[in-house]
């Protein structure tokens, strides 16, 4: 009697049940090809380093972490996976595969990855550069970009950023002869010139020097605990512990600025209340807190920004607007320190374009062609974010064939992708003039070019980008016009940096200015 018979002389039952067995079987191992075809086209994750149980590759990446991901580069391609502790970091260095990112695939990957001091201090990234993609973040860009930022408006606060600079002129001509450090000259004339604009028109005299000096204070803590490394962004399960205490921190300085900041509006909003009362119309400069509380205030339909925004906002032009500048300047001074030759030709066009007897006016600025190249070569060289800000995609991709998961840190290596010989010609020579050719000549600033993305590119490309041209571009041709620099006798210039939100020249760049142009005694002399 065979074993499939359920009872004796029953045939038929045996039949059906072998039938059914096979059909089981049959459908078992279709679900599992199935499976397994589904699971093998899922794309791997990249290739990547190995690294250590809890902490992955974070005890070998250093503290120049834009120079060992690019030795990461040579050995696993332009898109490589690193773990920095349990957060998957997708670090991407060829073009085509930035272009994927930020203009293919720019909606999934347009959420900025954020810090926890970061979004302690941007009210919980209620800001323009740490929003979420969401219609708060397009409202308070729109506004930023057109009402802020815009030509007009850049012009019409042009008296705010002439009177700082102007000031360092002054100071500078006290000072010839002796030795200067640029990275100080160039923080001070910053941060005066925007702050200037955002409440010069606010506060003034005494009151505003005062105010100032107390603002750059706790600015100066907040840029220290922004570069450090914190573990709770490392290993989120410990953040409620706050090892480093940098949360606590993080708190107290953003109290600080807050409490400064209310302090600017309370009085904007009572200087605005008190011409609207008179049924006046304040004739001084406006700043942009005026324009921005204006704008706050305005029934025209149109959404309007929260008070939280506005403040958030005002931290942005702060933040985005003096220490990237500042960092920018001294780059830029150095470069032209070591190579005279340069230097040389800028201050032969400064002295075509402005002449002898002027002092530089922004109406010169769009003339000064050759020191546009020398800036263009100096963020080529030296980008002061390396990768941006951090990207995470708002759910899983594809970029060149690997898996991205949702939520992982995208890091785009502009820094490597601007020094690879494969799209530059001698890469690490400082040389301007390549952005006068056929080849470079069409590459600007406005990310459509993936090989020269300094500001980023799609639609979280800097807000602040015509602010800090600029402001920049007029800051350096002021001091290259009103002074002839020099480096001290036996020194020389070297370019390490040292890495974090904004990479920085590493040591100091001491310079002496002398023989400043006639022009400048009348200027001296000024009260303005």
């Amino acid at each position: 009697m065979g074993w499939w018979r359920s009872y004796a002389g029953d045939g038929r039952f045996s039949s059906s049940t072998l039938t059914v067995l096979i059909g089981t079987f049959v459908v078992l191992w279709l679900l599992w090809a199935i499976k397994k075809q589904r699971k093998a086209a899922v794309p791997p994750l990249p290739p990547g380093p190995r690294g250590l149980p809890i902490v992955g590759y974070l005890p070998f990446v250093g503290t120049e972490l834009h120079t060992k991901f690019h030795q990461l580069c040579g050995i696993y391609g332009p898109i490589y996976k690193v773990w920095l502790g349990n957060k998957l970091s997708i670090v991407i260095s060829s073009p085509s595969l930035v272009k994927e990112v930020v203009r293919d695939q720019d909606a999934i990957f347009s959420n900025h990855d954020t810090n926890i001091v970061g979004r302690i201090v941007t009210y919980g990234g209620a800001d323009i550069a740490l929003s979420m993609n969401c219609p708060n973040w397009k409202m308070l860009r729109k506004i930023f970009v057109r009402e802020m930022s815009s030509p007009a408006n850049l012009d019409s606060t042009w008296a705010l950023r002439v009177e700082e600079v102007r000031n360092t002129i002054r100071n500078v001509y006290d000072k010839k002869g002796t030795h200067i450090d640029l990275g100080d000259l160039a923080f001070i004339t910053v941060m005066n010139a925007i702050m200037n604009m955002l409440w010069g028109g606010t506060l003034r005299g005494e009151e505003g020097a005062k105010f100032r000096a107390e603002f750059k204070h706790i600015f100066t803590e907040l840029l220290i605990i922004l570069g450090k490394p914190n573990v709770s962004d490392l290993f989120p399960a410990l953040a409620k512990f706050d090892l480093q205490g940098i949360g606590r921190k993080a708190k107290k300085i953003s109290e600080d600025i807050d409490g400064v900041v209310d302090y600017a509006i309370d009085k904007q909003i009572k200087s605005l209340a008190k011409a609207k009362e008179e049924g006046t119309t304040k004739t001084k400069q406006k700043d942009f807190l005026q324009v921005l509380l204006e704008l706050k205030e305005q029934d025209d339909g149109a959404p309007s920004m929260s008070m939280t925004q506005l403040k958030a906002v005002v931290f942005d032009i702060v933040v985005a607007g003096s220490d990237t500048t500042t960092a920018m300047s001294e780059w830029v001074m150095a470069r032209l320190l070591k190579h005279p030759e340069i230097m040389r030709k800028v201050t032969e066009e400064l002295t075509e374009i402005v002449g002898l007897d002027n002092l530089v006016e922004e109406c010169h600025l769009p003339k000064l062609h050759y020191l546009e190249v020398v800036i263009k070569e100096t963020f080529r060289l030296h980008p002061p974010s390396p990768f941006l800000l951090l990207r995470t995609p708002s759910e899983s991709s594809i970029i060149g064939g690997y898996l991205v998961p949702k939520g992982s840190s995208i890091f785009l290596h502009i820094w490597a992708i601007q020094r690879d010989p494969k799209y530059w010609d001698n890469p690490l020579e400082f040389k301007p003039e390549r952005f006068l050719n056929d080849a470079y000549g069409r590459i600007d600033y406005s990310g459509n070019n993936f090989k020269y993305l300094p500001f980023g590119s799609g639609r979280r490309i800097c807000a602040g980008l015509a602010l800090g041209e600029r402001t920049l571009k007029y800051i350096l041709a002021s001091l290259l016009h009103s002074y002839e620099w020099k480096l001290p006798q036996g020194s020389e210039i070297e370019f390490s940096d040292t890495y974090g939100v904004i990479t920085k020249k590493k040591n100091p760049t001491i310079a002496i200015p002398t023989q400043g142009y006639p022009s400048l005694s009348s200027t001296h002399n000024s009260t303005m």
